[in-house]
């Protein structure tokens, strides 16, 4: 009898075939001043579609918030893209299920930080963003996990801001962890040691990227604009020991900042104190606003130290090299924006 039922609501959940991704089906990304579908504007449509405007914290009506995302579905089943989403290289055509749920969530609702990164959004509204509260997400996802609504298999992202100085981070992870989530990403200066991070870590469900753009702590400084090189380091070497080994999440980034980092030497001394540290995955981007303003007109060298880097890590022997959003559009159109600068020259 009980067989019967469980393949009655096996055929019940229906999936479609058409062109969608995992933040317009299931995810959401909390922002400082909104709520958007995702964090991704390297496209051409410029992505970061609004789904609540002018968000500070408010109990969110849940109900209502899957009907949303059920009609951005049934546009999607059309073969209706959003503008926002055009052209976007996350999109993709598969099966997806018809269900309401979460399992993709971006935190990106503070700003303080124990660093003063020159190249930080913050730094063009200075006054505004050291004036502003921060909201309490705790009790709103809580919510959200009470109607078992938080799902594992997806992604799990805090940004900010740095997460570990949230009042709420520690019983936020931890609550995530016992949901069931089962790939956390925290984005952290690592300046602050993470009880929360370390369990994650332990696990096997967190993974942790430390933004360090650096090799040496007078180019970290001249970056960061704070003095924790060495401690920063110690911290990812405890991380590094407390991972399940075989999964290497405790990852080590590195933005290539124009006039601050861009060289192979530079980059060459982050990659040692990485394996010193006994961290075997890394990140590579590019800074977001110089790429902004030179996306059609990136020098060869920079496309030159992305090979580069790329080579090294496999000398290296890493056991996972990851390309975010800039760096990974750079690599995927790569032919195509050299021949529009040619063109334009």
């Amino acid at each position: 009898m009980f067989q019967k039922l469980e393949l009655f609501f096996k055929k019940e959940k229906k999936k479609f075939k058409y062109v969608s991704c995992e933040y317009i089906q299931h995810g959401f990304n909390v922002d400082y001043e909104d709520i958007k579908m995702c964090c991704f504007n390297c496209h051409e449509g410029g992505g970061r579609q609004i789904l609540i405007d002018n968000y500070k914290g408010e109990m969110i009506d849940w109900n209502k918030f899957f009907k949303e995302k059920r009609k951005m579905r049934e546009l999607n089943k059309k073969g209706i893209i959003l503008e926002r989403c055009k052209g976007c290289f996350f999109l993709k055509e598969r099966e997806w299920d018809d269900e309401d749920y979460i399992n993709y969530m971006v935190f990106n609702h503070w700003t303080q930080c124990n660093c003063k990164c020159k190249y930080c959004f913050t730094n063009e509204q200075s006054d505004y963003f050291n004036e502003r509260k921060n909201y309490n997400m705790y009790p709103v996802i809580k919510k959200l996990a009470d109607m078992g609504k938080i799902r594992g298999g997806g992604e799990i992202g805090f940004g900010g801001g740095e997460p570990a100085l949230l009042p709420e981070f520690e019983p936020m992870v931890n609550m995530l962890l016992d949901c069931g989530c089962d790939n956390i990403r925290v984005h952290s200066s690592g300046v602050k040691y993470s009880n929360a991070i370390e369990r994650g870590l332990a696990e096997g469900k967190l993974t942790l990227v430390v933004s360090v753009d650096s090799g040496t702590p007078e180019t970290y400084e001249n970056i960061k604009r704070v003095n924790h090189f060495n401690k920063v380091w110690e911290n990812l070497k405890k991380y590094a020991a407390s991972q399940t080994t075989d999964l290497y999440k405790a990852k080590t980034k590195y933005i290539i900042y124009p006039g601050f980092n861009d060289n192979k030497e530079e980059l060459d001394k982050w990659l040692d104190l990485t394996v010193e540290a006994g961290i075997k995955s890394v990140v590579l981007d590019v800074e977001g606003g110089w790429y902004v303003n030179n996306k059609y007109n990136v020098p060869d060298y920079m496309y030159d130290l992305l090979e580069y880097a790329e080579r090294r890590t496999k000398e290296l022997n890493m056991k996972n090299v990851e390309f975010y959003d800039r760096a990974n559009d750079m690599r995927i159109h790569k032919d195509e924006y050299k021949k529009l600068r040619e063109n334009e020259q």
